[in-house]
């Protein structure tokens, strides 16, 4: 039986989907407080009966942060992807890293005591190294604490060494570090983020860029690895390098709106999150941008799927047409 963390989100809803092509039930965990609306969302993007696909789940309610009720789901479990996490910024960045952190460290002691077969970890681009000569980033660039790292950065660091931890106590895990994902999620966190702002009208960018993905492209690379006989691996998973004017461009195109065409320089934009941040902290709300993003937004890295073309000679989805199909199913739904 095989069991998926963070159904709702991004990567758990639609790997849930690929995992029901294959598998007549899924076990997926969630909170009391947990609303599958998201999920449903995400299903609906595939099939236009989600009801048939949600009735295969078994859910089992849960919570990272407690560590019993992790090992309870687990009974009788033998595959685990563990695709829950947070993704915050400002006064929400204390139950990120508690979240982040500590529940990896409750996935991994439960699977171990529980004995899964293996645990398929989702981390982010984002606990990678940074190019100092201007080379690709890829598995083995050095990860070195700065001011430029965000929280949530160091937050998917420290998970992952939680999962090592456990690699060195005899768990079968792998773990994936997938660029910029692109998909259909059924909440505004992520690169959702990027698409409703856009649809809105947008008439700025900043240079620099980033790694992206299509959603496609990572579950079917974690499913391929998970059942291979790769274990204490990491894998950064992207499918192009793009500028932010490009993303943004592209988007704008699938909405029929205008392209931004007003550049903001990286001063402009370190005072924006900067003035944000204290605005968010005074009067108590979520900040689109703050210090941290606006240093890493403005600067362009460069990421490595040399590893993974080696394993699995992978077939990327071109990033525009990943664009493409998110916007058409927005417009249509």
């Amino acid at each position: 039986m095989i069991l998926v963390t963070g159904a709702t989100g991004l990567v758990g809803g639609n790997l849930i989907w690929y995992l029901l092509q294959d598998n007549e039930r899924i076990t997926a965990t969630r909170r009391d407080s947990t609303n599958i609306a998201s999920l449903y969302r995400i299903l609906s993007f595939y099939t236009s009966t989600p009801d048939i696909y949600l009735a295969r789940i078994i859910w089992k309610t849960a919570d990272v942060l407690n560590e019993q009720s992790i090992c309870d789901a687990m009974s009788g479990i033998s595959i685990v992807y563990h695709c829950a996490a947070i993704v915050s910024l400002g006064k929400d960045a204390g139950i990120m890293s508690d979240t982040n952190v500590i529940g990896t460290r409750n996935i991994v002691n439960a699977a171990l005591k529980v004995n899964v077969k293996k645990l398929c970890f989702v981390s982010s681009i984002a606990a990678c190294g940074r190019s100092v000569n201007g080379e690709k980033i890829d598995e083995n660039t050095t990860w070195i604490d700065s001011p430029m790292r965000s929280a949530y950065s160091r937050s998917k660091y420290y998970s992952e060494q939680e999962v090592w931890k456990g690699i060195k106590q005899g768990l079968n895990a792998v773990i994936v570090n997938p660029g910029v994902i692109l998909g259909i999620s059924g909440n505004d966190n992520g690169s959702a983020q990027l698409f409703n702002q856009v649809r809105k009208g947008l008439m700025f960018y900043i240079n620099g860029g980033t790694a992206y993905i299509d959603i496609k492209d990572v579950v079917e690379i974690m499913i391929g690895l998970t059942n291979s006989d790769i274990s204490a691996e990491k894998y950064v998973l992207v499918g192009e390098n793009c500028s932010n004017h490009e993303v943004l461009s592209w988007i704008a195109d699938g909405f029929g709106k205008r392209r931004p065409f007003i550049h903001i320089s990286r001063w402009t934009l370190l005072c924006i999150g900067t003035l944000s941040e204290w605005l968010a902290k005074l009067l108590h709300f979520k900040p689109l941008i703050d210090k941290s993003t606006a240093r890493s937004a403005t600067h362009r890295e460069y990421y490595s799927n040399s590893k993974i073309q080696k394993v699995l000679n992978h077939k990327f989805t071109p990033i525009k047409e990943s664009i493409k199909k998110v916007c058409d199913f927005q417009l249509n739904n």
